[in-house]
């Protein structure tokens, strides 16, 4: 029986380890992925609060949109939104590099976002913040995240 130290497939592939695995006791695949030591790739929260009904309104009319903008954005490789509670809402994104974060930045939806924060102040609680990946990552059937950015020299070099 395998279990997450025993892998059938162990690939370095330009210095990333990417281990991949089947448990036989669970019957699902497993990945296993150690980033490189001075990772180029970022993680950006982004938390909106609704603190009234005109942000609420807002949050729930544009969190579609503010998703979409981030996946479609050059150097975003993946970005999932969730729902916290009826007021609060989060995208965590997962970016090529941080200078492609920098410029969604200035993108049409984030300056929407922020015109109207400016216009109504007591509406809408963001944050913001942006880490670099410290360790290695395991997923179960399939690579998300930062397997999707540091995994993807495998994939090309398998087909």
């Amino acid at each position: 029986m395998l279990t997450l130290s025993t892998w059938r497939i162990r690939l370095d592939v330009n210095g990333v380890n990417i281990k991949e695995g089947y448990d036989e006791g669970m019957s699902y695949q497993l990945y296993q992925l150690e980033i490189p030591e001075n990772p180029a790739a970022v993680i950006f929260v982004n938390g909106l609060l609704a603190r009234d009904r005109r942000g609420w309104w807002w949050m729930w009319r544009n969190l579609r949109l503010l998703r979409r903008a981030t996946v479609e954005a050059k150097g975003c490789v993946q970005a999932k939104a969730g729902i916290c509670s009826l007021k609060e809402a989060i995208v965590v994104s997962y970016w090529s590099e941080e200078n492609s974060l920098k410029k969604f930045f200035q993108s049409e939806p984030h300056r929407q976002m922020m015109q109207f924060v400016r216009k109504h102040p007591q509406s809408l609680c963001l944050y913001n913040e942006t880490y670099k990946p410290l360790g290695s990552g395991k997923y179960i059937h399939e690579p998300q995240g930062m397997a999707l950015i540091y995994g993807q020299a495998r994939q090309n070099q398998l087909k």
